[in-house]
């Protein structure tokens, strides 16, 4: 069961899945376009995010959206959604994809994956938004609580679901993410890419993915690497910088020939649960200049694959930036590097690694159930 695309997230493990199972008969259900077709259920929601937040729920759009995916009222909606739409009888398990209403169903095993948990933090959100209610704290547990297995995309969010939940460990399985943009035709990995010194960035929120602090460190590395270019994806700011070019959304296909002709590739995120778009770069050969926030460092590998930073640290980056680039070779063996570890990256892997805790399923090695963080 899904929540709309969830950063194409759905469409790709439902295929995933398909894949390595095809035996199995999937129902999918998207639980946000059911809520939605229900305008008696919207109004009660509405009114319980009122009782619950308060009237400053309704100050913006933004704000209201936020505090209904994090209402008692909300969760309460989607659960008795999901009790009138199947029938517990018919179903071996069910699989939800993020951690914002309940699949359970009575008697049937209900498996989670996701990448975030609230007491994470998310600051820059419940900076704007407040932090989630006491209830809804509650019904996130009763998530986890009921869930025979909750999938994690990386180690950060499964030792706090042990931790800080009290999920016990076997229950708890960090499994990664596969690439939404991969190779269609093979990866060049030569001294000459890189020492073309393309780094590229690939993000649609610019400040939360900490486009800002790159611009920075970027005419901090001309200064040392003239010849440097940045390409931004995904967004258009107004950056007035010799050597960047700003193209906005491209089609995936598109922005597959950007990885395959960059040299790096940094996105130096603010906050970032986990961040699928470094694992796209990795399946391309690039070395990964990032920041330590959320679990990137257990998708970079410093000195390995790639470098991390403080995060909001433009000197740190550009030096960082410096170390990936100035050296042809050594951006090299970062980069073969980089596409060896994205192997274990990819939503067949994901798919398997979920499918081995299904009910009847041939149990996978202990290697084979994580990767290797």
């Amino acid at each position: 069961m899904i929540r709309g695309s969830f950063s194409h997230i759905n469409a790709q493990l439902e295929a995933a899945l398909r894949r390595v199972r095809p035996e199995m008969e999937l129902d999918v259900i998207d639980v946000g376009k059911e809520f939605k077709d229900n305008m008696l259920s919207q109004l009660r929601c509405l009114l319980g995010v009122q009782r619950e937040y308060g009237l400053s729920s309704w100050s913006s759009k933004d704000m209201l959206r936020y505090r209904l995916a994090r209402s008692q009222a909300y969760y309460r909606a989607i659960s008795a959604l999901i009790g009138d739409r199947f029938d517990p009888a018919e179903y071996d398990f069910t699989l939800q994809t993020q951690s914002l209403f309940n699949a359970a169903l009575p008697g049937v095993p209900n498996f989670v994956y996701t990448d975030h948990v609230a007491r994470a933090g998310m600051s820059s959100l419940q900076g704007r938004f407040g932090a989630p209610s006491v209830g809804w704290f509650d019904c996130e547990r009763e998530i986890y609580a009921q869930a025979e297995n909750v999938f994690t995309f990386g180690p950060k969010i499964r030792r706090m679901l042990v931790e800080q939940y009290g999920i016990a460990p076997q229950r708890a399985s960090a499994i990664g993410a596969g690439a939404s943009v991969m190779p269609k035709h093979p990866v060049e990995l030569s001294p000459e890419r890189f020492a073309r010194r393309r780094i590229l960035f690939v993000g649609v929120d610019w400040e939360r993915k900490g486009g800002p602090e790159l611009v920075e460190a970027f005419k901090l590395l001309r200064e040392r690497l003239p010849d440097a270019t940045l390409t931004i994806i995904g967004c258009s700011p107004d950056v007035q910088v010799e050597g960047v070019e700003a193209l906005g959304r491209l089609p995936l296909e598109q922005v597959a020939e950007h990885f395959h002709q960059s040299s790096c590739f940094c996105m130096p995120s603010r906050l970032e649960p986990f961040g699928v778009v470094f694992v796209e770069a990795m399946q391309f050969g690039l070395p990964v200049v990032s920041t330590d926030v959320g679990d990137i460092g257990s998708i970079v590998v410093e000195g390995e694959t790639g470098h991390v930073v403080p995060a909001r640290d433009p000197a740190a980056l550009a030096e960082a930036l410096f170390q990936t680039l100035a050296m042809p070779d050594r951006a090299l063996r970062l980069g073969t590097a980089s596409k060896t570890r994205a192997a274990q990256f990819t939503w067949d892997a994901v798919a398997r690694r979920i499918a081995s805790h299904f009910p009847g399923e041939p149990a996978l090695a202990q290697a084979e159930l994580e990767v290797a963080w």
